[in-house]
């Protein structure tokens, strides 16, 4: 018997009573339940907790044996770790949410982080390790609530026809007050989407962040290099003031990159999205332009097949179009220095069709890996470390291109590499 199991004949059901809890109890003895958690140092103690309450229990150690047996099972309640090897628990309950959206979730961790991500996956409770009594009760005690709520809604509609016969009197009574009624139901309404949009807006300033930083790594580089080396110049006494200058210049680029970035996802959060007519060969140049430096230092030819003879318009929204080449192409770029890759190249062509214009944008870095290439647009899906990556570039460029644009973003490998078009 574990120290949390000897110490619950005292403090732990005085809690329990003081709360009111042994009805709660004897239903929560109904739920199935899939506790997810790969903390084998505190697992016994957590889980002699949890057999209070629960019966019926599935362990996974986990976040892919948490999913397997999700999809083969029913469960009521998941209660998941947020560390874990494999598949972690953020990762797990993403995939669980695109099945289910109403399944009762808590996860449980030994600090707050992932906080965004889960308002955006809409978990019921979030308790911290290590596991305090009072914090625990209150949470399960909600969720019990909730879940013995479901019950009693599953059993209102099998007996639908019964409930409503004894309930015509009363909605007799209800309907001298409906004016009342309405305005009370409208009023709770109001808040309840007024909530919702408060969470979506959360988690779209979280995605929002970390595209700006996903974006900023490159110029912020740009910007240290060339004035580590313009502090070099001086101290060995070989400052040149035109290759300052030019160095100063490039600086003021990135600087002015680093500013349309916030703007233009601003112009993306927001809902006055305002168009414009552009070039179209000029937009791209001003992406192809941030990118160039880059791409020389680490010895990758760019290929530009773009004809300016004959300039292409359109309207777009400023900054969108350019964002997502920069994506692409600085993904090309990882790709093509991790594999090492010799007369490494990025091509980018541009042609226009009868009803449609087509931007192509190709490496030779070997092509993305067949098993990954379906889910490369989904949200925090990336192949990098995570200091490296966030896996939302390829996400909100598609969301770009096919929401802003009004177009399509496909994604081919070729005898060379990738294509994306």
């Amino acid at each position: 018997m574990t120290n949390i199991d000897e110490n619950l004949n005292n403090n732990f059901f005085k809690e329990i009573k003081k709360n009111n809890l042994e009805d709660l109890i004897s239903f929560s003895k109904t739920i199935r339940v899939l506790y997810v958690d790969s903390d084998l140092e505190h697992f016994n103690d957590i889980f002699g907790l949890f057999k209070i309450f629960f019966h019926d229990i599935d362990i996974a150690h986990d976040g892919y044996e948490g999913f397997e047996l999700f999809k083969k099972n029913k469960y009521d309640l998941i209660i998941s770790a947020i560390d874990m090897p494999k598949i972690n628990g953020i990762e797990m309950i993403s995939k669980i949410r695109e099945i289910s959206r109403h399944i009762t979730i808590l996860t449980l961790s030994s600090e707050q982080k992932g906080f965004i991500d889960l308002i955006r996956l809409g978990i019921d409770g979030y308790i911290l390790k290590p596991v305090e009594v009072k914090q625990f009760v209150s949470i399960v005690q909600k969720v019990i609530e909730k879940l013995e709520n479901k019950q009693d809604l599953y059993n209102y509609r099998i007996n639908l026809e019964k409930i409503v016969e004894e309930k015509t009197n009363e909605l007799s009574k209800i309907n001298q007050n409906l004016e009342k009624i309405v305005e009370d139901e409208v009023k709770k309404n109001k808040e309840f989407q007024e909530q919702l949009n408060h969470q979506a807006k959360l988690a779209s300033m979280g995605e929002m962040m970390s595209n700006i930083a996903h974006q900023w790594r490159q110029p912020l580089s740009v910007i240290s290099t060339i004035s580590t080396g313009l502090e070099l110049k001086i101290d060995h006494g070989i400052f040149n003031e035109n290759e300052a200058k030019k160095d100063l210049n490039h600086v003021d680029q990135m600087a002015q990159h680093l500013s349309s970035t916030i703007d233009t996802f601003r112009n993306f959060m927001s809902n006055d999205k305002i168009l414009k007519e552009v070039v179209l060969q000029k937009e791209i140049d001003s992406a192809l332009d941030i990118v160039i430096s880059l791409l020389k230092t680490n010895h990758i030819n760019l290929i530009n097949n773009i004809n300016y003879d004959l300039p292409i318009k359109t309207k777009l929204i400023s900054g969108e179009l350019s964002q997502v080449i920069i994506n692409i192409i600085s993904n090309a770029k990882d790709a093509l220095i991790e594999k090492n890759k010799k007369n490494a190249w990025v091509k980018v062509d541009l042609e226009k069709l009868s009803d449609k214009i087509v931007i192509k944008i190709e490496d030779n870095a070997g092509g993305i890996p067949d098993k990954i290439l379906s889910r490369i647009f989904e949200p925090y899906f990336t192949t990098k470390y995570k200091s490296h990556g966030t896996g939302l570039g390829l996400y909100m460029s598609y969301k770009i291109i096919t929401e802003s644009l009004n177009g399509n973003l496909y994604a081919q490998n070729n005898e060379n590499g990738a294509v994306f078009f």
